[in-house]
């Protein structure tokens, strides 16, 4: 077996990377520490990499084709992965999942028809929606919180009204930037749902390989609606090869199918270049998953790291005031008991590598949350709002890095923490 290291902290800077290059662009400052857009600091499969070097190496980079091996090797992840029995006919190419879904949305809908989605979520999905001239309808997720933490859940009964009348929904399986891992029950809730109200489904499954807990692709659960459903999916988060822009899509409805196939061809919107279907034939193999295995081992210890430093350094006691009386040297007092509280603490993904950090027990508004992360830990996250309805007092932080990176993040965040409340 391959033992790769993820402790190898490799220098991103100079190399045209948004996120280690575009930082000081995008937030006007030169001292933060990058920790935002959903790629990850490890470097690629070696195997990989030689690969493409020595495709490089042959000096001639012409037009590129699709060979008969990748429809084999994205046939064969999904069966193996997840008892997903699909057939060639059933998927294509496009170079990005939010590309792909941008021309789902021009496909299958109209300019001024409705889309649903649940937010918070992935930006792209709000942006595509309006992009397309379509009305946009937000079915806002709540927090259930419990013993075991805060996580997303779907408002049902908001569901079942907002969804009348709605042309499509975009579905994001597992959720980003929550982590939540639907049930099946929950898929196959939203299946009927949808197809109550005969409504298309575009479901985003980029982060499914990255579960920690067992992943259900929507279109597997009701075989009705999956005639009406399209799935994106990619190795890019999996295997951190973003850059190369390989993603594919599956639709087992042949209408749906076709249709999209045919959009995709008019427009050569389905046209890889010389390396897009490296990624696809060489990393969804058994080489790819060894890897992959291990980087989630490494991708949880560093959620744990997380979970146990907020914690640790931002548990602090605060007074409860239980509204009775007491009496102390013919005295009135108010009876009070300490309690802990949890200033900063997270909600812990079932899948990928993205933790979406609550801070709303700090009373921020988001302008000054947003300004204690950069100007105090000079930290560069992704604005919790940017999300949608739901995303205010939350920040996005990315821990697909080496664990000394986010040691760094985490000791700059207590610092900022200790400096702005006299601790």
């Amino acid at each position: 077996m391959t033992k790769y290291n993820f402790d190898k902290v490799v220098c991103r800077k100079g190399t045209d990377c948004i996120k280690w290059d575009s930082t000081p662009i995008i937030w006007g400052k030169k001292n933060l520490l990058p920790m935002w857009i959903a790629d990850m600091d490890f470097p690629s499969p070696k195997f990989f990499s030689d690969a493409l070097i020595k495709r490089i190496d042959g000096g001639v980079l012409g037009y590129g084709c699709r060979p008969e091996k990748w429809y084999d090797a994205v046939i064969d992840w999904f069966k193996e992965n997840y008892n997903w029995k699909i057939k060639r006919e059933n998927i294509g190419f496009v170079p990005g999942i939010v590309v792909g879904m941008a021309h789902a949305l021009r496909c299958f809908t109209r300019p001024n028809d409705k889309v649903l989605i649940f937010p918070p979520v992935y930006p792209p999905f709000a942006c595509q929606v309006e992009n397309a001239c379509c009305k946009l309808v937000n079915c806002p997720l709540v927090i259930k919180e419990d013993a075991k933490g805060e996580t997303f859940e779907i408002n049902w009964e908001d569901l079942e009204k907002k969804i009348k009348g709605c042309k499509a929904m975009i579905l994001c399986n597992p959720h980003n930037p929550g982590g939540r891992v639907w049930s099946r029950a929950e898929l196959k809730r939203i299946a009927q749902i949808c197809l109550k109200n005969k409504v298309f489904v575009i479901s985003d499954e980029i982060h499914c390989d990255l579960s920690f807990e067992k992943h259900i692709p929507f279109a597997t659960v009701d075989a009705k609606q999956a005639l009406n459903t399209i799935t994106f999916h990619a190795p890019s988060k999996t295997f951190n090869v973003a850059g190369v822009g390989a993603s594919e899509w599956v639709a087992t409805g042949k209408e749906v199918a076709k249709k999209f196939a045919d959009y995709l061809k008019a427009g050569e919107f389905d046209f890889g270049h010389y390396d897009s279907f490296l990624p696809a034939t060489l990393l969804y193999t058994p080489k790819g998953k060894e890897w992959l295995s291990q980087a989630m081992d490494y991708i949880k210890g560093n959620i744990d790291y997380v979970e146990k430093f907020l914690k640790e350094n931002f548990t602090h006691p605060t007074l409860e005031f239980t509204g009775k009386k007491v009496r102390a040297s013919n005295e009135e007092f108010a009876e009070a008991k300490v309690t802990e509280t949890q200033l900063i603490k997270m909600i812990r993904p079932k899948a990928s590598f993205l933790i979406f950090l609550d801070f709303r027990a700090l009373g921020l508004t988001q302008k000054e949350l947003v300004e204690f992360i950069t100007d105090g830990a000079h930290l560069a996250l992704n604005d919790g709002a940017t999300f949608g309805a739901g995303g205010e007092g939350f920040m996005r932080l990315n821990v697909g890095c080496p664990r000394k990176t986010l040691e760094q993040a985490m000791k700059q965040l207590k610092t900022a923490f200790n400096k702005r409340y006299k601790l």
